[in-house]
């Protein structure tokens, strides 16, 4: 079965109301924290999400404020995100925004990759860990940088040391944009799977583009090693400015 918002899956519930998603950049953290937002909101909630990615000026979530407003999503980012200057600031009121995820409002926080990604959620370490929280580390073994176990583990590790929290659980997010197939995200379940035994983390799910989910879970259940892994549904909502995307 595909995992449902509210279902009970340890991620895509709404408890915790805090979300963190971190991983390395390239990997889809900001698609799939869009999904995530646009999916709780159309349940009613209210939801906020806050963009930390202070490092990489492409692809971040303030890229999509468009998006997020017209859903009646609550947006907090780089100061001038969205824009042609890259300067690492955040505004005000991240504090209070963390602090107001609870009951119908899920809060959501997109957090730039790598350590030095990291570093700028680490100034909320503290406020953060004096919350209910949960931190997902997204990975997706399509990336030339990210394709072993080890090198996963590796940058969890370091992520953790930079920011001062710790992960809760794993989503294989394994694609190559328009280039994905069911077989391709497949082939990712049993390193994702070993990823998060050897992290002694929980598999909280993989996610597949929506046109895939039901070719994928035929192949899941085909294959005894991977019966019953959730499979969350995605939209493509990231991309170039000379991709047509449907949404």
């Amino acid at each position: 079965m595909s995992i449902q918002l509210g279902s009970g899956s340890p991620i895509f519930s709404t408890a915790p109301w805090l979300t963190i998603i971190v991983g390395h950049y390239g990997v889809g953290k900001t698609n799939l924290s869009l999904n995530i937002a646009r999916d709780l909101r159309a349940l009613g909630n209210k939801v906020t999400l806050i963009d930390l990615d202070i490092v990489n000026p492409y692809f971040r979530s303030t890229d999509n404020r468009d998006f997020v407003e017209q859903r009646g999503i609550r947006l907090l980012g780089p100061v001038h995100g969205a824009t042609n200057l890259d300067t690492p600031s955040l505004p005000p009121g991240i504090n209070e925004a963390l602090s107001a995820a609870g009951e119908g409002h899920a809060v959501i926080v997109d957090v730039g990759g790598d350590p030095d990604g990291a570093r700028a959620l680490g100034r909320y370490a503290a406020h953060i860990k004096a919350l209910p929280h949960r931190m997902v580390d997204v990975v997706n073994f399509s990336r030339p940088e990210m394709a072993s176990v080890k090198d996963n583990l590796e940058l969890l590790s370091a992520t953790e040391l930079t920011s001062g929290l710790a992960h809760t659980e794993i989503v294989g997010n394994t694609h190559l944009k328009n280039l994905t197939t069911a077989e391709l995200i497949l082939a990712s379940v049993a390193p994702t799977i070993e990823f998060s035994q050897q992290a002694h983390l929980p598999l909280a799910g993989i996610t597949a583009p929506r046109a895939l989910v039901a070719e994928l879970e035929a192949l899941l259940a085909a294959d005894i090693a991977t019966i019953g892994v959730p499979v969350y549904p995605v939209d493509v909502i990231v991309g170039t400015s000379w991709e047509d995307l449907t949404t």
